[in-house]
């Protein structure tokens, strides 16, 4: 049997830009050491709403969670981007 190519990956889904508030990092900055703080919010009720709706089959929920992983992914590079130039 000759060897195929495998199909390529499917396209990576295009999101809309993160749920992240615009004074977030004002209030990140005055928060408490100890006080937890999510920027993706509405990503992360968002997944867990659809793994209840789901049964926890984290399968059907895969689009929720990239979502949430493209957003936590943003707002670090923007922490990082902050921190070099000495805003954070």
């Amino acid at each position: 049997m000759p060897l195929t190519k495998p199909p390529p990956p499917p396209p990576k889904p295009q999101f809309d830009e993160p749920s992240t508030p615009k004074d977030f990092n004002e209030k990140f900055k005055a928060k408490e050491t100890t006080k937890y703080m999510n920027p993706c919010t509405l990503e992360e009720k968002e997944s867990m709403k659809c793994l209840d709706k789901n049964n926890y089959d984290k399968r059907q929920c895969d689009y929720y969670f990239m979502q949430y992983k493209e957003c936590k992914k943003k707002w670090m590079e923007n922490r990082r981007a902050l921190r070099r130039a000495g805003q954070l």
